[in-house]
């Protein structure tokens, strides 16, 4: 291996920490992500946060070839690492795609032994019910329902589309199931709604004794239109219950929070809060057992992000929509909810996003009227709740939309942050997806006249100490002669401004918006990438955590963000250098193409990171690498015209495939 080193600014030290939203790489397109807390299986008695999800990269279609899985330690919620494709199936010459996936830990009470079972929804002819184990979270998994050609799932094999697994701890010692330990349960359904026990000997069929329970919940075309056949009846709902008001789409998903249970289920969501309908909304209902019956809950978090419009008279969206899929995971004492989002409404390059939550429930059972309400967490606001409402009556009550992630005391301001963060934006196809995994960032392109891009929240307030997962950081202080920066290229050769605003878009009654500082850029002003920086001494002192606002003005204004953050004396917010590679073949530069090869169920892909070079090379060519950055390279073997270059930065491989 050679190791090539030039002179260039290294950024790291500024880059954004992978705890903000989306939380993964902004390279990374991790979609339908389940959520889970396991025991690490090499550091007995530490636990880790684990993400289990689908993978965005094939481009032109759901999905790819993988299980992807992160995780990261629950004491430092910023440190996820990607722990790969953690299951895939290749048969009859084609790798089988994978859709929304589980993984559940089941613990024998007679054996003390621990099993991984997860059920990857592969995608191959009669193989959708496939459900493998492993003994350890992050695998490798085995099939254990299928026939020896591994072509299709045995007889008893049911569950179909998005499986969700509950598994309930028995520590009643009069229960039949004691000595095992526990009970499973699996939910499952696409605009059909379908749940039974599972057979603890197996994992995948139906327990002998127990019903399979069709038209679990009621699932809807749209918001309040039940789609079921007239006179369905629901045995899973309370008798006074609305089937109207549970709109199932798909992707159930099942918690246990206090005495009662939570379904967590992509479900159509907006006119019940003066908004059209949308099933990029997760909602839940909640009930006295794994089975029900249920109650409505309404909604958990709607992914276009709801909040007061200009004037606050009316609730709008200020996120694209698709469809979303997650569900709810306590960490450090903390509830938070996963779901995921759509770059430009593009639904083949979903990134996964949470956000904190308030659970409130009681201890009369639900039959007793017991209730559950799950609302946005704030820890600044009163009784730490937050909610979107509008003059009009309308009020929204789901988790909100942020920049944050799982900082969720804002934002540290002294640093930076890809743009690709924003949670605010009145252009709905400014946001560029990336697939570059040496570079994680995303663009706002093409904001023009009048164009609001919003991050909420930095915590100008700071952090004295680590909490829930985070970790402390500074604030804002007087005297420290805070500048904010923007990381812009400038679409127009005429002259704009962008307004900055604390708290809001908008200075009125509703927002409570002000303006702080301006950015001027000049008329003339060349079209590259440049920050430009201006001093926000309003900033300094603040308590808390808050919002910070751009408004675009000029009437031929064009510009692309790439990042924002705040600097100070001795703190910088430099933009993270991305080196650049050039390859050469006996002296002659070859094209790169801007983009990897993609995922195909014939070429098994489960990472976006080859890239196809072509050059008439031959045993004794010449190839040479020139960078701009700090990379390992090496440099393979020519056999029969083909050779591979493989480029290594910050830990994230590139291979040039060259022939």
């Amino acid at each position: 291996m050679r190791k090539i080193a030039f002179s260039f600014l290294l950024a790291l030290a500024s880059a954004s920490a992978g705890a903000q939203n989306p939380y993964l790489p902004l390279w990374e397109h991790l979609p339908d992500g389940e959520p889970r807390v396991f025991e690490d299986p090499d550091a007995p008695g530490k636990y880790r946060a684990y993400i289990i999800g689908s993978h965005d990269i094939s481009y032109d279609r759901y999905c790819g070839n993988d299980i992807r899985m992160w995780s990261a330690p629950v004491e430092d919620l910023s440190q996820w690492r990607d722990e790969g494709p953690i299951f895939s199936w290749f048969v009859n010459g084609q790798w089988d795609t994978m859709y929304a996936p589980d993984l559940v830990e089941v613990n024998d009470r007679t054996t003390g032994k621990k099993t991984y079972w997860l059920y990857p929804h592969s995608r191959g002819w009669r193989r959708v019910a496939m459900v493998c184990k492993s003994d350890r979270p992050d695998g490798p998994f085995t099939p254990v329902n299928l026939t020896p050609d591994g072509t299709q799932c045995v007889p008893g094999s049911l569950i179909d589309f998005d499986p969700s697994v509950f598994v309930e701890t028995i520590t009643d010692k009069r229960d039949k199931d004691y000595d095992r330990g526990f009970r499973a349960y699996v939910y499952y359904g696409f605009r059909h709604s379908t749940a039974f026990e599972l057979d603890p000997d197996n994992m995948y069929a139906v327990r002998p004794g127990t019903e399979i329970h069709d038209y679990f919940i009621p699932a809807s075309e749209r918001y309040g239109e039940i789609r079921d056949p007239e006179g369905t009846e629901y045995p899973a709902l309370y008798k006074d219950q609305n089937p109207g008001d549970f709109n199932f789409f798909e992707a159930s998903s099942i918690r246990k929070v206090g005495n009662k249970y939570i379904m967590v289920f992509s479900g159509y969501s907006g006119p019940d809060y003066g908004l059209g309908s949308t099933n990029s909304a997760l909602r839940y209902a909640y009930g006295d057992s794994p089975l029900g019956p249920w109650r409505s809950g309404g909604v958990l978090v709607d992914s276009r992000g709801v909040v007061p419009n200009h004037d606050g008279s009316q609730l709008t969206t200020t996120n694209a929509a698709h469809n979303t899929h997650g569900s709810l995971q306590e960490i450090n004492g903390q509830w938070y909810v996963f779901y995921h989002r759509p770059p430009r409404c593009f639904g083949n390059a979903r990134q996964a996003m949470v956000a904190p939550v308030k659970i409130t429930w009681d201890k009369k059972k639900v039959a007793d009227g017991g209730q559950v309400h799950i609302t946005a967490y704030d820890p600044y606001a009163k009784n730490n709740e937050w909610t979107a409402a509008a003059s009009d009556g309308t009020e929204y009550k789901g988790a909100e939309v942020t920049s944050e992630g799982f900082q969720i005391f804002g934002l540290p301001p002294y640093r930076y942050y890809s743009a690709g963060i924003a949670c605010y934006m009145t252009g709905n196809d400014w946001l560029q997806d990336n697939h570059d995994v040496w570079h994680d960032g995303m663009d706002l392109k093409d904001i023009t006249d009048g164009g609001i891009v919003g991050f909420k929240y930095f915590g100008f307030g700071g952090l004295d100490k680590d909490a829930k997962g985070v970790k402390a950081f500074r604030g804002t202080l007087p005297g420290d002669g805070t500048r904010l920066s923007l990381n812009l290229t400038p679409d127009t050769k005429q002259g704009f401004r962008i307004r900055v605003m604390l708290d809001g878009p908008y200075a009125n009654d509703t927002w409570h918006g002000r303006e702080i500082a301006v950015v001027d850029v000049p008329a003339g002003t060349p079209k590259e990438a440049r920050s430009y920086e201006v001093a926000v001494p309003g900033v300094e002192g603040l308590k808390g955590k808050h919002a910070i606002y751009l408004v675009a003005e000029g009437p031929d204004c064009k510009f692309t963000l790439h990042g924002i953050g705040f600097a100070k004396e001795g703190m910088q917010c430099t933009p993270p250098a991305v080196p650049s590679v050039e390859i050469y073949a006996d002296g002659k530069k070859l094209n790169i193409p801007a983009t990897p090869v993609r995922c195909t169920n014939a070429n098994g892909l489960t990472d976006a990171i080859r890239y196809q070079l072509y050059a008439p090379i031959t045993d004794s060519s010449k190839l040479e690498v020139k960078s701009d950055g700090a990379i390992d390279i090496e440099i393979g073997k020519i056999t029969d015209g083909r050779a591979t270059i493989k480029c290594s930065y910050n830990g994230n491989d590139k291979l040039f495939l060259i022939n």
